[in-house]
């Protein structure tokens, strides 16, 4: 083979291997002509354009890209002209048009020579960036996102370098602090803004950034300066950033805002001392019971009272402070209370015995208050313990002294009910020889004082000498009447009516009320009506906002010139006189044929 043969050998085999060169490129390579016409495009910068190779052969980049294309022909007349080549230029257009999708190249022009070193065209080298700009995008995006997702949070975030060093921060802390961004970034974290108060606290952060550097999360409370140089407690943490080898490449600083926290568990410890000494200086004995009956808390004057130990007593079942004999009635009423929790006194405030360490007794009352605590809603029971040995004791002396003089004034009762009864049984003897008229006043007088002892009866025999029932005392006045009146009118009949709730009269009233009563019945027996003549006197009680009391019959009426206070007889002198001293009211209606009708309305009476 000679020289010539070899030569165009060779040079064919070149371009063969420059051709699978350019195609296998993994850039985009294209080579135009004077005429700015592709002459050769390998598949990869065809594809980039979305047209294929074959299809690019003598079009221009306008023919090819409408939107872009006249730009790029203008940058190659460019480097045709100067000869100099236009390099890492980027270009983007939509491929295909109307499809909403961007392509992104980075292009680089060089001038192409011809054997005689003129420039006859453009050889184009072009890199699809595509993939790499959406990546970009993304992550600038995501960035973004990260960013706008800080900047809402009211937690303070900031990003240090190894050397503790402000790289970022988020909006919340600039904002409190009054400052931005450009004020702190890039200086060590201590001599930042909200540090710098207090060297301290600097001191402090130095150290923590020193600590998290060498890989441990740093977290304390501590006092910041904000804007106007106010002051905030934050929860703050520093905590090491690793990347995917395991080493330290940021410390990341956070904190929130526990002002308002830390003055709270201030307000509640002050508030808990102070119900702590409250608890402690109160003057009765208290306990905190669970359901299983044991003591949970005391206090120091549970200790003096039970002559005890805190450490003695809690823990311990709080039947403990009974005696023997009242523990098994105890442990019923403890379960029976938590059945149906509520607030009551033991024993409904009567004096209950407790058992101090050393044996003795002493006597307490116990108010009971359910509560429920916690988060689990634990059913408690706060007790208050009140040692009454002295009320108890003062009781007691009472009440020997009040029943030494209830005898003595039963015994005085009794006495005068006795003396009256002599008094009217020495009328009736005088009464026997005795002109009728004497014998019929000494009859009245009897019965005056018949009236009287029967009060003190009713005392007597009730052992209640602060008053009496009324209806009680008309229905034996009116026993003891009948006798009486069976001696004006063996046909006369004496009835008794209560209408309502009962009355109580106290002594002062008990006896004006028994003598208006008496007079007003006998009067009734003596003049209502005639010898042997058939009647009736009704008495009806009523008890509404004061007691009234009605005597009535059906006889003939008052006579002419009779009536209260103005008549002769001393009976009806008495009446108007009598009822004052009732603070009362005394009335009469009378008709001739239809009887009288007396009422008698006394305001202070008292209900049962």
């Amino acid at each position: 083979m000679n020289n010539r043969a070899s030569f165009l050998l060779m040079g064919r085999l070149m371009q063969r291997l420059l051709s699978d060169l350019l195609e296998f490129s993994p850039i985009g390579i294209a080579v135009l002509d004077a005429d700015l016409r592709y002459e050769y495009i390998n598949q990869v910068l065809a594809d980039s354009n979305g047209a294929t190779a074959a299809g690019h052969i003598g079009l221009r980049p306008s023919d090819v890209l409408p939107d872009i294309g006249a730009g790029l022909e203008r940058v190659m007349r460019k480097v045709m002209a100067s000869g100099q080549a236009e390099c890492d230029f980027e270009a983007s257009a939509e491929i295909p048009p109307g499809s909403g999708r961007t392509t992104w190249w980075r292009a680089s022009y060089h001038p192409r020579r011809n054997v005689q070193g003129e420039i006859c065209g453009i050889v184009a080298m072009v890199e699809d960036i595509t993939l790499r700009r959406h990546a970009e995008q993304a992550i600038r995006e995501s960035g973004e996102r990260v960013r706008r997702v800080l900047d809402t949070l009211f937690t303070f975030v900031g990003v240090l370098d190894t050397d503790g060093v402000l790289q970022e921060a988020n909006r919340a802390p600039l904002e409190q602090g009054g400052i931005d961004l450009a004020d702190v970034q890039g200086k060590p974290f201590w001599e930042c803004y909200w540090w710098s108060h207090d060297p301290l606290v600097q001191a402090d952060l130095r150290a923590a950034v020193a600590r998290a550097a060498q890989g441990e999360t740093v977290r304390y409370d501590v006092t910041v300066r904000m804007k106007q140089d106010s002051r905030m407690i934050i929860d703050f943490m520093l905590k090491p950033l690793r990347d995917e080898d395991g080493r330290i490449g940021n410390l990341i600083a956070s904190g929130i805002d526990i002002t308002e926290r830390k003055r709270n568990e201030e307000a509640l410890q002050v508030s808990e001392t102070y119900f702590r000494q409250v608890v402690e200086s109160t003057p009765d004995g208290l306990m905190i019971v669970d359901e299983d009956g044991v003591i949970r808390l005391i206090n120091s004057r549970m200790e003096q009272m039970f002559a005890s130990t805190r450490e003695a007593l809690v823990g311990q079942p709080v039947s403990m402070l009974l005696p023997e004999e009242s523990r098994p009635q105890h442990a019923g009423l403890v379960s029976g209370f938590f059945r149906e929790p509520a607030a009551r006194d033991m024993a409904n405030r009567r004096p209950l015995f407790a058992l101090r360490r050393d044996g003795t007794r002493f006597p307490c009352e116990i108010g009971l208050n359910p509560m429920r605590v916690g988060p689990e809603r634990e059913l408690l029971t706060l007790a208050c313990v009140t040692d009454v040995s002295e009320r108890y004791q003062s009781r007691q002396m009472l009440e020997k002294a009040l029943q030494e003089k209830t005898v003595l004034l039963g015994e005085v009762h009794h006495r005068v009910k006795n003396n009256l009864q002599v008094i009217s049984s020495l009328l009736n003897l005088q009464a026997r020889n005795t002109t009728p008229e004497v014998h019929q006043a000494l009859l009245d007088s009897q019965n005056h004082v018949r009236s009287m002892a029967l009060i003190h009866q009713l005392l007597y025999e009730r052992n209640d000498f602060s008053r009496i029932p009324v209806s009680v005392y008309v229905e034996r006045l009116l026993h003891l009447l009948r006798d009486v009146g069976a001696g004006y009118n063996s046909r006369l009949q004496l009835s008794f009516r209560r209408d309502g709730d009962e009355a109580y009269l106290d002594l002062q009233a008990s006896i004006p009320f028994g003598l208006i009563l008496n007079e007003l019945v006998v009067n009734a027996c003596k003049h209502a009506f005639g010898p042997g003549e058939a009647g009736e006197v009704e008495i009806v009680m009523r008890f509404d906002d004061a007691l009234v009391i009605t005597v009535r019959d059906a006889g003939r009426g008052l006579p002419p010139g009779v009536a209260l206070g103005a008549s002769s007889t001393l009976g009806f002198q008495l009446l108007p006189m009598l009822a004052e001293q009732l603070r009362g009211e005394l009335s009469v209606e009378s008709a001739p044929g239809q009887g009288c009708r007396f009422v008698l309305r006394v305001p202070e009476c008292s209900r049962e």
